[in-house]
């Protein structure tokens, strides 16, 4: 496949688009969704008169009557529907920190659409040759993990706020994360699962990731919020003194501790004393660990719903009841009275 660059001014992109002779193809665009920061910063980009990577466009249909064709914009989405918003005065546009087109200086609108976007033409090839050069442009589309999708996807509020999360010392004190981990992101995705699950409860997997990236993409007002709970667990946590090789550092496990203490914490204000917890937690866990094939009841419920399919949310709430009855002192024929009622066990 052949591709041939050139430039394009923004004027002659506008225009096209309002013709139609420039159709923005969302099928093939990794819907990148961008917060109001990056579009502020690209816009800035412009009005600076440095350079942004190129797009890529393709042929559409031609009208074999009059000899008028499309173009197909394959990858650029996002750059394209940006500056337009900002010359027409979008509404969703919500400028910050760059200045509105209609009060730039007359040289000023002239450069704007006078600026040079690097083009590179596919010509005329197939749906398939377009979807397949678009999947190699955007590989990540493809070939990462579901998290690596939304950090290329989403760099917003939440996102960041994530980031800050997995980098708390608390985690690499503990060494909860693996090399693999670290590489693969693992540390972005154990931190959003902790923020959304102190939001809205235990979810299955990874699906509440998307939804609440996008909600929360502009801001997040929840931070402060959650900053003090996540803070006041860690903190509890290692004030309890778990021994190194507890099961409470691996990371179902932590998940689970860090939900549930901070339900009892900071929800209920349930007055936790840290040796109690230590000792109850610690009892628990050696049930699971020195028995494991002989393992009959509460011991039995949480080792399998910690070991198979431990991130589907009927397994995350089995052991969120089993802990919190464990923090709370529960008996166990109470515990086993509650996961009963909520049909959490066979």
């Amino acid at each position: 496949m052949k591709t041939a660059a050139t430039n394009k001014k923004i004027r002659e992109l506008i225009q096209a688009v309002r013709e139609g002779r420039l159709l923005p193809r969302t099928e093939f665009q990794r819907r990148l969704v961008w917060s109001r920061e990056d579009k502020n910063l690209f816009l800035d980009t412009i009005l600076r008169n440095y350079p942004f990577p190129e797009i890529y466009l393709a042929d559409g249909d031609v009208d074999l009557e009059t000899g008028q064709g499309t173009q197909l914009l394959v990858d650029g989405l996002q750059r394209v529907s940006t500056i337009i918003q900002y010359f027409e005065a979008h509404p969703d546009l919500k400028l910050t920190t760059v200045t509105p087109y209609r009060d730039l200086s007359e040289d000023e609108k002239k450069a704007f659409l006078q600026y040079d976007v690097t083009v590179r033409d596919l010509g005329s090839v197939t749906r398939e040759e377009i979807i397949e050069a678009f999947r190699r442009l955007n590989a990540t589309k493809y070939s990462l993990l579901d998290i690596e999708i939304n950090n290329a996807v989403y760099g917003g509020a939440l996102k960041k706020y994530a980031d800050h999360v997995a980098a708390n010392a608390f985690f690499e004190k503990h060494s909860v994360f693996s090399a693999l981990d670290l590489k693969r992101m693992g540390d972005l995705r154990y931190a959003l699962t902790i923020i959304i699950t102190l939001i809205g409860g235990y979810f299955n997997r990874d699906d509440g990731f998307a939804a609440l990236l996008e909600r929360y993409n502009d801001d997040f007002p929840l931070e402060g919020e959650m900053e003090a709970r996540i803070n006041r667990v860690f903190d509890f946590i290692d004030e309890c003194g778990f021994p190194p090789k507890s099961r409470v550092w691996r990371k179902a496990d932590l998940l689970t501790a860090i939900v549930e203490m901070d339900q009892a914490l900071s929800v209920q204000a349930v007055d936790l004393q840290p040796h109690e917890v230590v000792k109850a937690l610690e009892d628990f866990y050696s049930r699971i660990d020195s028995n494991a094939l002989e393992m009959s009841g509460i011991p039995a419920v949480y080792y399998k719903a910690a070991l198979q399919a431990s991130n589907d949310r009927i397994n995350r709430v089995r052991r969120g009841v089993i802990i919190a009855g464990v923090l709370r002192m529960r008996a166990e024929g109470e515990i086993s009275t509650e996961l009963t009622r909520d049909a959490l066990v066979a």
